[in-house]
């Protein structure tokens, strides 16, 4: 930089006759002036914990705003990157929260309750009953908000931040049916709602939260799938199908229910029939002897075999099918049950 400022002041030097060392001094103190300020702004710049307290603050301050847009974006930025500090944590969760008590948009309802489940998990090593608070918060949020027009994406955020706190869904889940069965003075139609979004959420999970909760539904002592109706019980026992974890789990807690409770019916057992030959048991004559039970029927028959075609029942119970169609061409078969032995390869 000197190099270049004295070859372009030399001409006037020369016409002037000005001392080259004044006009040399006075340039390095002008450069060395613009190199202190320079290292002066730097020094007084945040430091990194106040350069993030600063994004927070201005991550929590759009949350309250009308923007849809940057709400939604604030809640992104929030849950991909949850503050360390327990402070920090609560006040972006009670942000989140209010947000989520006002917004409309369903884009940005997602965005919040993914942001408030992936919250409470990041607390959940130092304040495990405070992570359950908050996810407990959303819960009950959804479970009060949701109707038949609740948009499938905020639904299913509701689901996904379910699932991040260990045990959560089994505790909540549980709880409400409790209250939909057991509380006196609850309102038949809000017995039937709650028993509803219960089970809605169920068919929405995927995770290990989702087999934790259906084998203590199952196996509880509070017995409280046998309070449910029919529907609702193949439903839950449907459930087992959805679980996607890289450890094993198996239909076992089916297997016991149903021996539990005998006067079970046909679309219950058809349920668990599915289950159990598609999820597995330790128990290795469970679905041929479930299949033999409900094949005593011509209607079990003919959907245990539209079920066997579209591969959702394992085809190790097609001996037993096949003694079915064999023993009903005797006593009065049906030709849509004809029509599927032969599409299985079965037929008499």
């Amino acid at each position: 930089m000197l190099f270049c400022i004295s070859r372009t002041l030399r001409p006037w030097l020369l016409r002037n006759r000005v001392s080259r060392v004044r006009i040399l001094l006075t340039t390095i103190c002008v450069c060395y002036g613009a190199w202190g300020g320079v290292a002066l702004a730097q020094t007084s710049k945040p430091t990194l914990v106040e350069a993030k307290q600063l994004d927070q603050d201005a991550r929590l301050r759009k949350l309250s705003g009308d923007d849809a847009n940057a709400v939604r974006e604030a809640a992104e930025a929030v849950g991909n990157a949850p503050p360390k500090g327990r402070e920090e944590l609560v006040a972006a969760t009670e942000a989140v929260k209010a947000a989520l008590g006002s917004t409309k948009d369903a884009k940005a309802e997602r965005a919040l309750r993914l942001a408030l489940g992936k919250l409470a998990a990041a607390g959940v090593e130092d304040a495990a009953d405070w992570a359950l608070d908050t996810v407990e918060w959303g819960f009950e949020s959804m479970s009060v908000t949701h109707r038949p027009t609740t948009p499938p994406e905020v639904f299913e955020a509701h689901v996904r931040a379910l699932e991040m706190v260990p045990g959560a869904a089994k505790e909540l889940m549980i709880g409400n049916l409790d209250v939909a069965i057991n509380f006196p003075g609850v309102e038949p139609l809000e017995r039937q709602r709650l028993a509803e979004f219960v089970t809605q959420t169920a068919e929405g999970m995927r995770t290990k939260e989702l087999a934790v909760f259906l084998d203590t539904l199952l196996t509880g002592e509070d017995d409280l799938l046998v309070e449910l109706e029919p529907s609702m019980r193949a439903r839950m026992i449907a459930c087992y199908k959805n679980v996607k974890t890289q450890e094993p789990t198996t239909a076992d807690a089916v297997v016991k229910w149903l021996d539990k409770h005998r006067d079970w019916s046909s679309d219950v057992g058809l349920a668990a029939l599915e289950t159990i030959s598609v999820g597995g048991t330790t128990n290795k004559d469970a679905a041929g002897k479930l299949a033999e039970r409900l094949l005593t029927k011509l209607e079990n028959a003919e959907e245990i075999g539209r079920r066997l075609v579209a591969g959702k029942i394992d085809r190790s119970v097609l001996p037993q099918f096949k003694k079915a169609v064999e023993r009903f061409s005797r006593t009065g078969s049906s030709a849509e049950l004809r029509r599927i032995a032969k599409e299985l390869g079965v037929e008499d």
